[in-house]
């Protein structure tokens, strides 16, 4: 009986080691989270993310606090079919590569190529590990890479052809382990035979896996439509006839779901001593889903120019209304005050010069107002940036109970163009304007330095804040004409606040001259 106890207790005790072997080590958890690939973990069963890092965070959208509310289907296109083949390999081999569509927060698209790998943790429960990677930039690159791809997988089968006495089984067979590699067909058509035999990749591509290793001509012929199909065949009977050793071609290529994808068949002719074609050896790319990423891409793109020529036409049209609001609401006024003690001085000659006096008193304050707005409005060439903040600042402390202290650093404008100076300085006006009215501040910093990231200027009251996730959804102008005239000149423009604790804008510009 004791003996019976102590084996358990060994067995517990075995069980438990294993388990701790599971639990993460701290230097990989710091290397997760800093990691510039974005990742996420999720739980395979119901999709819940229980894990991400801060790349994950930054590409999506979301916070962390966010993002751990979240399950895949709302980061996915659970009806794309890219990604139901992703589910289908991952479940089969554990391991799954694809290109397919992120939704952002606010629920736009962006191209993106995921690699999701399903492990278990401490507790023997299923998790998969998710990469993203954003695809945007890479488009037109990838491009010209799976092109250079093709010809040389193409050209390597070839040689390996012309060198080797192996059986046509076992060139068929290394031909589709290079399938496994690439999101392209290979294939590989035995034309005394009729006989083609395609890659591994085959059904990844597609989206069906064929009945047998090898399927015949008119099987394989059959999937294209009746047009393209007759197109296609005619072709190939010219190049036979032809002394040509390569076969370049693009057509469309009919899925069993009944969706359309556009190919493009790269070849190279294997000819006898007499000339004629005895096999063709090549690649078949699918060029669909490039071009879907590319028409996501261009949609994204004539969003985001169309939302910035709205931002530029409503600050135009701001700044007009800003200005018919102070020449009605301020200049008028004081124009009207002027007048009428001008007209005082003229029934009551015996105080006529006390009037005078304080007529052209109201006059001079009218031409300061005046010559303000008119300031504001140029476009001098030697605009001084530093020296226009430091002006509009003590202005603003005449006017409003309000500290305002300035650092910085003229020096710095020698590598600036007049009109970013011009448009930095329209920034921090706005910014000024949208405290005084809305923050409530007694307190305002600005501030400019240098980094190696490049040129940083900040903003910072001590105002009641406000709420960034809710101001971000219903932005006014204020907000989007500071992000917009920022990213006209390549900046990011970053707001860190929340209620109660004030709010600090930084402006962020790359280091090369602007």
């Amino acid at each position: 009986m004791r003996a019976s106890r102590e084996t358990a207790k060994k067995k517990k005790s075995a069980l438990t080691n294993r388990e701790t072997t599971f639990i993460p080590d701290p230097l990989l958890q710091k290397a997760f989270e800093n990691s510039l690939q974005a990742n996420i973990i999720s739980l395979v069963a119901d999709g819940r993310i229980i894990r991400a890092n801060r790349a994950a965070c930054r590409l999506l959208g979301y916070s962390k606090k966010e993002l751990l509310t979240r399950k895949r289907k709302d980061i996915f296109q659970f009806s794309e079919e890219s990604y139901k083949l992703m589910l289908r390999q991952r479940t089969q081999e554990g391991s799954a590569k694809a290109d397919l569509s992120i939704i952002r927060k606010g629920g736009k698209l962006w191209p993106c190529e995921i690699t999701s790998v399903v492990f278990k943790d401490a507790k023997g429960i299923r998790n998969s590990i998710t990469s993203i990677v954003d695809r945007r930039g890479r488009l037109s690159i990838q491009k010209k890479i799976d092109v250079a791809n093709e010809r040389s997988i193409a050209s390597n089968i070839v040689i390996a052809q012309s060198k080797s006495d192996t059986t046509q089984a076992e060139n068929n067979d290394w031909i589709r382990s290079i399938g496994k590699t690439t999101y392209d067909v290979t294939w590989d058509w035995d034309i005394a035979a009729r006989q083609i035999s395609f890659g591994r990749s085959y059904e990844n591509v597609f989206g069906h896996k064929l009945p047998e290793a090898k399927v015949s001509f008119e099987e394989w012929m059959a999937f294209f439509q009746k047009e393209e199909r007759e197109m296609m065949q005619k072709k190939i009977r010219k190049v036979f006839e032809s002394e040509k050793k390569t076969w370049e071609d693009s057509f469309q290529f009919m899925c069993p779901d009944g969706r359309i994808s556009n190919v493009i068949i790269r070849s190279i002719i294997i000819r006898n001593s007499d000339g004629n074609a005895i096999r063709m050896i090549g690649v078949i790319h699918d060029i669909s889903k490039t071009q879907k990423l590319e028409e996501i891409l261009e949609w994204e793109l004539r969003v985001k120019k169309n939302e910035l020529t709205e931002a530029v036409v409503e600050a135009r049209e701001t700044e007009r209304s800003d200005i018919g609001k102070e020449l009605h609401d301020n200049v008028n006024q004081i124009l009207a005050a002027s007048m009428l003690y001008l007209d005082m001085a003229r029934k009551d000659i015996k105080n006529g010069e006390i009037y005078l006096i304080h007529s052209s008193e109201y006059m001079f304050t009218a031409i300061e107002e005046i010559r303000k707005l008119t300031k504001g409005l140029m476009t001098d060439k030697d605009f001084r940036l530093c020296a226009e903040i430091e002006h509009i600042a003590r202005d603003t402390m005449k006017i409003y109970p309000v500290r305002i202290r300035c650092i910085l650093k003229p020096s710095m404008e020698k590598t600036m163009s007049s009109k970013f100076k011009l448009n930095t300085y329209r920034i921090v006006q706005e910014q000024l304007n949208n405290i005084l009215k809305h923050a409530g501040a007694s307190e305002i910093q600005i501030t400019m330095s240098e980094t190696k990231a490049g040129f940083v200027l900040s903003i910072l009251d001590n105002g009641i804040g406000f709420d960034i996730t809710k101001k971000k959804k219903n932005a006014g102008i204020g907000i989007s004409n500071i992000i917009s005239r920022a990213e006209l000149f390549r900046g990011k423009a970053s707001f860190i606040t929340a209620p109660g604790n004030g709010c600090k804008l930084i402006l962020t510009f790359p280091i090369t001259p602007i």
